[in-house]
Formats: structure tokens, C-alpha cells, sequence
């Protein structure tokens, strides 16, 4: 038994590397080199830096005021989410910290002459300029500016409607250096239309080529060229090309007069590196104006697209101008189901036009097809009785600032409308009885909003009569999925009966109803029964039931009722660009001084109407104290009488 002796294999378990974990650090912006944030921060567009980046950190507002930031200033926007006062006056400031080292500039909507001047008197080094939808741009004020530009190397004019080839030609004499020049048109306008009018003026051949020939005297070193819905003829093109020889690029779409007969497109195809002709795709080749988006030639688009778009711009201006346009939007809007859906909303300002005679004209042209209606201001019960007669399959309907709406008359008219869905009453002088009525004849009411007015009087102290209304809502309207009762004076008791008798509920605004107290289970259960749920003391800015502040400031949005209380913190001018706060600052009165405007003037409403609402002569003192300053604006009488 003398053999070896055996070892016993010990086997080990693999060590087991541990697996690397990735730490992603998060980055601090502090840290970037000023060069970078700089690259970063020109990239927001001057609205932005100007309105938000500045005040973002002590850093990037210290490198926002540094003039080279502002060599470039684009001031591209569309036209819709400032007035145009504010960017005229964020342009001038934008130009002023530049410090005259300005060298691009773009203007989009805005622009006027006297901003032209302001801009070439501050800044001599201005290589590129471009002109987009500027209306109130003329030749004129091109014509007065451009000996100031002799180092423009870039021009663009796009949807410039008053600014024609004489200009052209003195930016040709006046800048040597252009090489690139951008003159966009519309090509088909009202005037140039034949199936538009009757009477059609035409133009003469030369007239057609008065751009074209500006272009070939004068601007002898051009390399890019874009003349996109030009009227040129083939005469016009043939003087470019003799004229100009360094052309590279040339953009010819939508230039329907070319016919690019004989050797011409020959030559072009040539001469030309890059070359676009009038039919060629307008999608993704560079036409820079934001206006790029329409079709020029609106005859063109099919009839329902047509009919969507018209349906967008509301009634009144249906009848007023819309219609008028051409044969083809005449006869769309001669269409009984173009008339669907009728808004009749104004701000109350209705001057020579009898707006209650045109709805009469609207509800006629609908045929009985009429679904869906909204009136403002000028509602009275005759023309809601026209309405019901004419059309028996109404769904949505919406009275605001109707005072001469009245229970009667909507109690005549409830019967007739059992296909009713979504009804709104805003500030009209009906009571609960009509909501009872309705309530028990429109079975298929989804949505009710009833919106009264907060200012309380003695005739309503009794507790009952404060929740009459929702009591009437809760006995006839149990189908209701969104309900709306802004400013109502219910207490907890109708609350609870609306909870209890309504049981589809799904939103439900109580914004403005203070005599509520929603602290104990009510509060919990109203949370847990209602999905969309608005509180007496929650924001009213994007409550629907507004005013438009006119021709003060920025335009402004409120309720009536809101000036029983408005915020010390914020300021009437809203963005307030003045010259002592700085930009987008809401931290100063002396805007909110300057435009105190009347009472009548800011709601757009007469004395009958602010009598209606509470705010008449003999209340205004007591509610408006937190509103105005009166102590340095003169009498009382200045303000309001």
C-alpha cells in the first residue's frame, strides 16, 4: 500500500470583478468658459436673451451686456406673442448695447422706417440686413438709409409690399460690396388676380422687368440671387445674366411669367452653379421669411381646406371682408354648412356695424344647420328666440355680457333646444329659474357654465337665495359632467347637494365662490370625487371669462371682478418696456401711471354695463382704491367721468 498519496483539488470560486458603475456628474453651466455660454446664448435669439437668459444667473446677464454679444441681433418672431411697440422698443435697446459694433441684423413684422434710420444712425459696420414682412417699411425709407450701408455685403427683402425697384436701385448705387440679394414677392395679390375681379388692370411687359433691369444696372458683383415670385420675363432674366457675371446661385421659383424659351434655360443650366426654376419644389430651399408657410396662391387649395381656414376667422369678418375676397371665397361662404358653427363674439366695441341684424343675416345663411353659437355684448332675447325658431339642433351654446337677455325670453327658448349639450351664461341678468327650466329640458346637457358677478347686495344676505342656484343645478342637471359657477355665491350646503344629486361630475371651477369653506371633508371629498377640481381662491388667468385691455401697454387680459383686489405685485404694463426698469421688468408704476386709462376705455364696456356689474360711479372709489394711485394722477373726475 505504498503508493503516492493523493492531494485533494481545492476549487476556488472566481473572483468576481466588480462591475464599473457609471457616475454621471452633473454638469454646472457656471463652469463653461465665458466663450462658450456666449456661443450657447446667441443661439436664444435676442427675444430670448433679452426677456429670460439675462436673468438667469449674475454670469450669463454679466455676458449679455458685453456689445459683442450683440454683433448679431435677430429679431425673427411671428408676429403674434408681443406687440409690435415691444419689439420695436426691444430692437432699440438690443441695438444700443451693441455699442455701434453691430454687423447682422434681422427684423421679422415690426420694423418701420424710423427704426431703419435708428439702426444704420447707431451701427456704419452692417454687413447683413434682412427685411421680412415689414409693411410698414417703405421706399422711401430704404431709399434714405442706404448710403449709410456701403459695407452690406447681405440683403434680404421678403413680403416688403412697399418697397419697389426704385429701391432696389438705390441700394445698387449705395452698396458696392453687395454680394447676395434676397427680393421676395407674393406672387399672386389681390390685384394681379383675373378671376378675382371683373375689372383686372394689366401691366405692361416693361413694367414687369422694372425689378429685374434695377438689379442688372446696378448690382454688377452679385454672386447669390433670389427672386422668388418675381413678375420678370425672359427679357428681365436675359439683362441679369449679361450684367451680372459672377453669378453662382439664382432662385426663379414661382416666377410664372418666364417661359425660359429659346437658349435661355440653356444658358442658365450653363452659367449657374446653383439654379432653381419657377415650378421647382418651394419645400425646404431656403425661403427665410416665416410667411413661407401660406400658399400664394389660394385659389388653388381645395374647397374643404378653404372652408376649414375660413371657419377660423369668425363671423363678423366673414361678412365683412373674408367674403368679398374672390368668386371662389364667395361662393364657400355662401355654403349653409360653412355656418355650422357661428361666433358672433366682439369686444363691445361695435361702432357703424348693427352686429344683431348680421346675426339674423348668418343664422338664415345656415339653412337650419346651425349646431354651435356664441354671442357677446349685444345678445337680447328677440334674437335668441330667431335662433331656436330657425334651427332645432343646437349643441353648444354661449351668452356672455348679454344683460338684455332675459329670464323670459330664455324660458321661451329652453324647450327648443333638446339636443343642448354645452351651454354657457357669463355675466347676464337671468336668475335660477331659468337654469331650472333648462335643466329640465335639455336632458343631454353636458357641460353648464354660470358665471355671475361677485359684487354682493343686500337682497341676496338671505342664506337660502345664495344657493339657489346651485340648488336648481343639482334638482334638473344630474347628466352634468363639467360645470363651471364663477363668482357664485353658493355656500357649503349647495355644494353638498350638487355633489350628492350630480354624480357624473368630472370638472368642476369654483373660482371667486368666497362664501365657501372647503377646509374639512367637504374639501377632501370634492377632491376625491371631482378628476379637475378649481378652488374659490385659485389663479384666474387662464379663466376664459376676460376683458382685453386696449391701447395701453401690452394687451391684458382679466375679470371685472378682479379689480376689486388686483395684486400689488404685478404691474399694469406687464412686460413694461421703459427706459428705467430694464426689459421685461415688472418691479416699477410709472408705466402703470402714464396709461391710467378710464374705467369705460380699459373693460370696453358702457356706464349701463359697469352699473350692471357693481362698478358704477358710486362704487368705483370704494373698489378701485388698489387699482389706481390717485395721488399723483389728478382728480377723481379725470379718471373715471
Amino acid at each position: 500500500m505504498g503508493g503516492k498519496k493523493k492531494h485533494k483539488l481545492t476549487i476556488r470560486p472566481p473572483v468576481l470583478k466588480p462591475k464599473p458603475v457609471w457616475v454621471v456628474k452633473r454638469r454646472n453651466w457656471l463652469e463653461l468658459p465665458d466663450v462658450l455660454t456666449a456661443s450657447i446664448l446667441t443661439r436664444v435669439g435676442t427675444i430670448g436673451m433679452l426677456e429670460s437668459a439675462q436673468k438667469v444667473c449674475t454670469k450669463w446677464r454679466r455676458i449679455c451686456q458685453d456689445p459683442l454679444m450683440w454683433r448679431k441681433i435677430d429679431m425673427r418672431n411671428d408676429g403674434l406673442h408681443h406687440e409690435m411697440e415691444e419689439l420695436e422698443n426691444m430692437c432699440h435697446h438690443a441695438v444700443d448695447r451693441s455699442g455701434g459694433n453691430l454687423v447682422d441684423i434681422t427684423v421679422e413684422h415690426f420694423g418701420t422706417d424710423d427704426l431703419l434710420k435708428y439702426i444704420t444712425d447707431s451701427s456704419s459696420g452692417i454687413k447683413h440686413l434682412r427685411l421680412l414682412c415689414c409693411e410698414e417699411i417703405a421706399t422711401l425709407g430704404l431709399c434714405k438709409v442706404a448710403s449709410k450701408l456701403h459695407l452690406l455685403e447681405e440683403l434680404e427683402i421678403t413680403l416688403c409690399i412697399d418697397i419697389s425697384h426704385e429701391a432696389v436701385a438705390v441700394i445698387g448705387r449705395s452698396c458696392p460690396l453687395l454680394k447676395s440679394f434676397k427680393f421676395n414677392k407674393e406672387w399672386c395679390t389681390l390685384s394681379d388676380m383675373d378671376d378675382w375681379f371683373e375689372e383686372d388692370t394689366l401691366s405692361t411687359q416693361n413694367d414687369d422687368d422694372l425689378d429685374a433691369l434695377a438689379i442688372a444696372r446696378t448690382m454688377h458683383g452679385l454672386h447669390h440671387l433670389q427672386l422668388y415670385g418675381n413678375k420678370l420675363t425672359d427679357d428681365g432674366l436675359r439683362k441679369i445674366l449679361e450684367f451680372c457675371p459672377h453669378l453662382e446661385s439664382l432662385d426663379l421659383r414661382r416666377c410664372f411669367n418666364l417661359n425660359m424659351g429659346g437658349d435661355l434655360e440653356v444658358t442658365c443650366a450653363e452659367r449657374i452653379e446653383k439654379l432653381w426654376l419657377p415650378h421647382d419644389s418651394t419645400v425646404g430651399k431656403g425661403f427665410a421669411a416665416e410667411s413661407d408657410g401660406f400658399c400664394f396662391k389660394w385659389t388653388e387649395l381645395p374647397d374643404d381646406v378653404t372652408l376649414s381656414i375660413l371657419s377660423r376667422v369668425g363671423a363678423i369678418d366673414i361678412l365683412e371682408s373674408v367674403q368679398d375676397v374672390c368668386m371662389k371665397w364667395h361662393r364657400i361662404c355662401a355654403d349653409p354648412i360653412m355656418w355650422r358653427i357661428i361666433d358672433m363674439r366682439n369686444n363691445g366695441y361695435e361702432g357703424d356695424i348693427d352686429i344683431e341684424k348680421m346675426s339674423f343675416h348668418v343664422v338664415d345663411r345656415s339653412c337650419g344647420n346651425l349646431v354651435d353659437f356664441s354671442i357677446n355684448h349685444f345678445g337680447t332675447s328677440r334674437l335668441l328666440k330667431y335662433i331656436t325658431d330657425r334651427s332645432s339642433r343646437i349643441k353648444r351654446l354661449h351668452l356672455a355680457l348679454c344683460k338684455r337677455i332675459t329670464d323670459n325670453g330664455l324660458s321661451e327658448v329652453a324647450p327648443k333646444l333638446p339636443l343642448l349639450e354645452d351651454l354657457e351664461i357669463s355675466l347676464c341678468s337671468v336668475s335660477s329659474k331659468s337654469i331650472e327650466l333648462i335643466g329640465r329640458s335639455c336632458p343631454l346637457l353636458k357641460s353648464f357654465k354660470w358665471n355671475r358677478q361677485t359684487v354682493d347686495d343686500d337682497a341676496r344676505g338671505v342664506h337660502v337665495k345664495k344657493n339657489e342656484d346651485a340648488l336648481a343645478i343639482a334638482r334638473t342637471m344630474h347628466g352634468l359632467h363639467h360645470l363651471q359657477l364663477f363668482g357664485n355665491q353658493l355656500t357649503n350646503e349647495g355644494l353638498k347637494e350638487i355633489l350628492d344629486l350630480c354624480s357624473h361630475l368630472e370638472a368642476l371651477d369654483l373660482r371667486y365662490c368666497f362664501n365657501l369653506n372647503l377646509r374639512g371633508q367637504l374639501g377632501r371629498r370634492c377632491s376625491e370625487q371631482i378628476k379637475k377640481l378649481r378652488l374659490p381662491h385659485d389663479s384666474i388667468a387662464d379663466s376664459e371669462l376676460r376683458f382685453t385691455v386696449r391701447g395701453y401697454g401690452s394687451p391684458r387680459k382679466f375679470n371685472p371682478m378682479s379689480l376689486l383686489g388686483f395684486p400689488d405685485n404685478e404691474d399694469y404694463d406687464e412686460y413694461g418696456y421703459g427706459l428705467y426698469n430694464g426689459y421685461c421688468s415688472d418691479n416699477s408704476d410709472w408705466y402703470d401711471d402714464f396709461t391710467k386709462p378710464s374705467l369705460e376705455d380699459l373693460l370696453g364696456l358702457d356706464e349701463e354695463d359697469l352699473e350692471f356689474f357693481g362698478l358704477g360711479k358710486a362704487h368705483r372709489m370704494a373698489h378701485l382704491q388698489d387699482f389706481y394711485d390717485f395721488g399723483d394722477s389728478g382728480s377723481d373726475d379725470e379718471m373715471f367721468y
